[in-house]
């Protein structure tokens, strides 16, 4: 069983339009799991020796996203949807474990019950509540645990969040499981994240890169100025690269270097311009596309294939929710 294959979705969600802003970049991830399962109090830390090095994110990574001594159960994962230097997932934990290793990226992870844990070193069981646990790059994390349960988990590379943050060096908000994190944007944000995964990506990698950008913004422990509104000549070049990539996959990235600007000036200024996020902006254009199509009478597995998605179903799904109503209910009202 490959780490992060989806082995069941969860009920489809809507996507949230948060005011959140956009990242992009290219990085590669892979998780170790020990090759022994145990869930012994006290295990012995030579019985992680001999460790299995198991891809998680579509380009190829250094190890080291997580060492733990019982496989969890991997509901829900990112690695087919696009995004460069992150990793989703969302996980039913066993009941008992240990973890044993130091993060090389962030990580953010989100209890959603309490939880028991002891240090390896030795002394008492602590709770930890539920809540948002964010781990800096170079954080240590070994601990055996008890009444594990469901965790979701987003690993970011340090190279993407100096990226979204224009190169500069900063801590996120946060110490580790020690003073977990409440936070309801913080909360929306995994929401959206879960959903648009659990919906088949129809935007593409665009949703995930922008509200993972709006995760680094809102983590970040100095407030940002108000947006100025992105110049017209700007805004114009980015939608024109979207119109001439409607069925193309599109990273944010691409959207700000045409624009002429930092990916998180970029999303932010968009949204202070044009009243939407980027995504949604292109969610609108691939509808309005697809009715078009649908006029000209192309058949609906064409019209998903023209307008970016990943299939008929996807369509159907995307274009019901933004028309309120199926493409083939649409097809049949005008041609009355």
């Amino acid at each position: 069983m490959s780490v992060g294959c989806v082995l069941s979705k969860p009920d489809a969600l809507p996507i949230p339009d948060l005011h959140l802003g956009d990242a992009a970049l290219r990085s590669g991830v892979s998780t170790r799991i020990p090759g022994r399962s145990s869930t012994d109090d006290s295990p012995d830390c030579s019985t992680y020796a001999r460790l299995t090095t198991m891809p998680v994110a579509p380009l190829p990574g250094p190890a080291g996203l997580y060492t733990v001594s019982v496989l969890p159960r991997f509901m829900l994962g990112s690695e087919r949807v696009g995004w460069q230097g992150t990793y989703f997932t969302d996980i039913a934990g066993a009941p008992a474990g240990t973890v044993n290793h130091g993060h090389e990226r962030y990580c953010i992870q989100r209890c959603l019950h309490p939880e028991l844990r002891r240090p390896l070193r030795g002394g008492s069981w602590r709770e930890v509540p539920a809540g948002f646990a964010v781990w800096q790059a170079g954080d240590e994390c070994r601990f055996h645990w008890r009444q594990g349960g469901r965790s979701q988990f987003l690993f970011i590379a340090p190279a993407l969040a100096e990226a979204v943050l224009e190169r500069v060096p900063r801590r996120l908000v946060g110490r580790g499981d020690r003073d977990p994190l409440r936070s309801r944007v913080v909360e929306l944000i995994f929401d959206a994240l879960q959903a648009d995964l659990s919906q088949g990506s129809p935007a593409g990698p665009l949703v995930g890169e922008s509200l993972i950008a709006a995760l680094l913004v809102q983590l970040t422990e100095s407030a940002q100025p108000p947006p100025s509104p992105l110049a017209v000549p700007a805004r114009e070049r980015a939608v024109e690269l979207m119109e001439a990539r409607l069925a193309e996959p599109i990273a944010l990235e691409e959207l700000a270097t045409a624009a002429g600007v930092g990916v998180r000036q970029f999303s932010r200024a968009f949204r202070a311009a044009t009243g939407q996020s980027a995504y949604q902006y292109l969610l609108q254009r691939r509808v309005e596309h697809a009715k078009g199509l649908i006029a000209k009478g192309l058949a609906l597995a064409d019209v998903a294939q023209q307008c970016g998605f990943v299939d008929q179903s996807q369509l159907t799904r995307t274009f019901t929710r933004r028309v309120g109503t199926t493409p083939g209910r649409y097809r049949a009202l005008i041609r009355r």
